[in-house]
């Protein structure tokens, strides 16, 4: 299992944050990191080293990228890490739930844990190109965690979840975020067209969308009947009103 993990970190800022990521994943015997954007010069901040020690080896191996979907291209399962959960993440999970769900639910996926900047977290948009929304508990008063503590408390929970586990046959892999946002992006097509979205901000009833299908985990023969029908819906739409071929 921790081999199909990968830990994803949105534009990170600091060297010292992110040589204690590399730490804290090598304590746990995490080995993938992605750094999306990641500011300019970290690489050379001393501080990482230090603060790496013999985690330095994860981190001098990150994979850099431009945009968060190229970290999640190959994703199965995307978790969201964020503080916030208010009306509009409302499905959101605490820590240990969600590594427990996806460990009993799709033990053979390949999970991303994205986390965001220190300074900001994660965007609304960030977030819905994830799975699940997940949440550390912590106390009211101070809820945000150091990146480095909120990565150690996820390694530590997937790698008690690995000892946990029993042998069993092939778990239920999910679409991954690409064919997930394929999905999305034909439905919001289909759906303004039938003129379904009576508001200025479709991207609210798209956000709630997401959540619900997200509950659902579904698999890629689930998107392509999705899909399927989409596309009947649109030669119907194409027939109505005489763009057909």
């Amino acid at each position: 299992m921790l081999d199909a993990v990968t830990v994803v970190l949105v534009e990170p800022l600091y060297g010292g944050n992110l040589g204690s990521v590399g730490r804290a994943m090598a304590n746990f015997g995490l080995r993938n990191l992605v750094l999306v954007r990641p500011a300019d010069g970290i690489f050379d901040d001393p501080r990482l080293e230090a603060m790496a020690r013999k985690g330095v080896a994860i981190v001098r191996a990150a994979r850099v990228v431009d945009r968060l979907e190229d970290a999640l291209a190959h994703a199965d399962l995307a978790l969201g890490f964020t503080t916030r959960l208010g009306r509009r993440r409302r499905d959101g999970l605490d820590l240990r739930p969600a590594v427990e769900r996806a460990a009993a639910e799709t033990p053979d996926a390949r999970i991303a844990a994205v986390f965001g900047r220190e300074d900001g977290g994660l965007t609304t948009a960030e977030l819905d190109r994830c799975h699940t929304l997940v949440r550390i508990p912590t106390d009211r008063a101070l809820p945000s965690l150091n990146l480095a503590q909120a990565v150690g408390l996820f390694a530590y929970e997937v790698a008690t979840a690995r000892a946990r586990a029993r042998p069993r046959g092939p778990g239920r892999v999910p679409a991954t975020v690409a064919e997930l946002e394929g999905l999305y992006g034909h439905l919001e097509r289909v759906l303004d067209r039938v003129g379904f979205f009576e508001e200025d901000r479709p991207d609210r009833m798209m956000n709630e969308i997401r959540r619900i299908v997200s509950r659902r985990l579904p698999d890629p023969r689930d998107v392509r009947i999705l899909r399927g029908v989409l596309s009947k819906v649109e030669l119907a739409l194409d027939g109505r009103t005489g763009r057909g071929g």
